[in-house]
């Protein structure tokens, strides 16, 4: 008898064995094909009492006017949280008081505290405790929160660019310009923390600056944030949350895509040349360059899990992927009403603190394939940024600002032509632009914008108004529509300090009429620092337009640039 039961537990034991074994081969196989794919679904641990990921030792959190959410998770609905908050050096503390509430996830506890505000430069350790569990981060300071989001070309690191090494040694001055990195993981699902960060919260030095290609930080991020920092002499925040090769969608709620009539995963396939140059990376960063397509898992995993953090305000590097025939047709909603809903969202989640106006700066796009490239893709991209209006801020694009690339070539780039090193350029011009918009600096902030046209015996003279003294550089880049079917190029003939006029006499037809009027509308349309037209006091370019003409009496073209032109 007792042999007979040995055997009965020996064979059940084995069974066991054998289910479990089973169980870890699927999940062996199961990660493995999702680290062929690269797109693994996060699977987020049991949840303890603690601060959300991204709160940390050396954070910034948003100074006042605002106040700062400190926020986290429990598995205890109703237990009691405590927060003391002490200055550094220490005048008193500040206590507050809350409960765990039921959260976003079942069985998943979240705790919140809407903190005084305090200006900037004050630095403070903050103690959370609940259930006999405490914990702890310090050297927190308080400035302003800066969200750089995007693809590739944000992503874009300061070791890869242009001046690079000049950077990583010079970032130790800067330690009250403080850096995260979000790890980059995609969900299907909203995630209530982030799955991961790749690079916890630090002060600039040569470390958290300078780490390896494709890593951290970003060229762009940093260098917008570092002129920032100099401009307004106290901390900035700076959080990275960027994918390359990834659309506007995938960074888009499933609202917002709705509201534009995205319901699709059917993306376009990246352009012929980004696809050449991915043979030639890497496994790891081909991973890092070729992000997910699919509509809200970046939203879901790398945005939504931050958006109860009050932030100041946030800038975006994105486009190339969306250059494609069916991607590009609906920017013009898709983008825009990324902003407007992200804004909605993160003061929704702060309780009111990040404001639903945020500034939101862009990078339009730069030059890839070599000159002059196609006339649509890049080009309608750069248009579509604007809300088809050319410039911003606009009425369809308030407290938005942008930098022009589009004269920034770099076909020798050792990371393909679509990542052009001219980091500087671009972080620069995003910087003055920010100035003036988030931060109400007075000055030119970018380039020349036409403001009206008139017919002359020397043809079509296009008036830049009295904002800007025109630096004319080439004569090339301007092209004009003859009766609505093609369009013809032209040159400048003559030129002032605020009017350019074109040789339009003979570019149509006879009988054909001058229907439309376009500037640098093409993917690549200028050598290096050499487009036609630009202002004299910083160098700014001016960016692409197209306008579609009016006919009054006198039977001459006009062309006005107060209103978007829909292409």
């Amino acid at each position: 008898m007792q042999f007979y039961f040995a055997c009965i537990i020996l064979l059940l034991t084995c069974l066991e064995w054998k289910a479990s074994a089973k169980n870890v081969f699927q999940m062996s196989a199961e990660s493995d094909r999702s680290n062929d794919r690269g797109q693994e679904e996060p699977r987020l641990g049991a949840v303890t009492f603690n601060f959300a990921k991204h709160f940390q030792s050396h954070m910034v959190l948003q100074k006042a006017p605002q106040r700062a959410n400190i926020y986290g998770f429990s598995p205890t609905i109703g237990q009691k949280v405590t927060l003391q908050l002490t200055t550094v050096p220490a005048t008193h503390p500040y206590n507050y008081e809350t409960t765990v509430r039921q959260g976003q996830a079942a069985g998943v506890g979240e705790w919140n505290f809407l903190i005084d505000a305090f200006g900037p430069n004050v630095v403070v350790t903050i103690k959370v405790e609940s259930g006999g569990v405490a914990h702890t981060i310090s050297d927190v300071i308080f400035g302003d929160v800066w969200l750089c989001s995007g693809q590739s070309n944000m992503a874009f690191t300061v070791i890869q660019m242009i001046g690079g090494a000049q950077e990583i040694a010079d970032a130790h001055n800067y330690p009250n310009i403080r850096l995260m990195t979000v790890h980059k993981t995609e969900s299907f699902t909203p995630l209530y923390d982030l799955a991961r960060v790749d690079q916890a919260w630090a002060k600039a030095d040569n470390n958290s600056v300078g780490h390896p290609a494709w890593t951290y930080f970003s060229a762009v991020c940093w260098l917008f944030g570092k002129a920032i920092h100099k401009a307004r002499h106290y901390p900035i925040g700076l959080v990275a949350s960027d994918w390359g090769g990834t659309p506007v969608k995938a960074w888009s709620s499933p609202q917002a895509l709705a509201h534009c009539g995205v319901h699709e995963n059917n993306g376009d396939s990246h352009t012929e040349d980004y696809l050449e140059h991915l043979k030639d990376v890497s496994p790891e960063d081909r991973h890092r360059l070729e992000g997910p397509g699919n509509s809200s898992v970046l939203w879901n995993s790398m945005i939504h899990p931050l958006l109860g953090m009050t932030i100041y305000g946030a800038i975006w590097y994105q486009g190339e992927s969306d250059s494609g025939v069916t991607a590009r047709v609906k920017y013009n909603c898709t983008f825009p009403t990324m902003i407007k809903d992200w804004r909605s969202n993160f003061n929704k989640a702060s309780n009111g603190q990040t404001s639903a106006s945020f500034p939101f700066g862009f990078v339009q796009l730069a030059p890839n394939s070599p000159s002059p490239g196609s006339a649509t893709g890049f080009t309608d991209i750069r248009w579509h940024q604007t809300a088809d209006r050319g410039y911003v801020p606009n009425p369809d694009m308030a407290n938005v600002f942008m930098a022009v690339a589009l004269d920034l070539p770099d076909f020798n780039s050792t990371y393909g032509t679509v990542h052009p090193r001219y980091k500087k350029d671009i972080g620069d011009r995003l910087a003055l632009s920010g100035l003036a918009v988030a931060y109400h600096q007075s000055g030119l902030y970018q380039g020349p914008l036409p403001s009206g046209s008139s017919i002359s015996s020397s043809g079509l003279v296009v008036d830049y108004g009295n904002t800007w003294s025109l630096d004319i550089r080439v004569s090339d880049g301007f092209e004009i529509q003859c009766a609505h079917t093609h369009w013809v190029a032209t040159n400048i003939s003559t030129h002032t300090r605020t009017t350019i006029t074109l040789n339009s006499n003979t570019a149509c037809h006879t009988g054909e009429k001058i229907t439309g009027l376009r500037y640098a509308w093409r993917e690549s349309p200028c050598a290096l620092h050499k487009c036609a037209v630009y202002e004299t006091s910083k160098g700014l370019p001016a960016p692409p337009f197209v306008s579609l003409a009016d006919y009054y009496t006198k039977g001459d073209p006009v062309f006005r640039f107060d209103r978007p032109h829909y292409i």
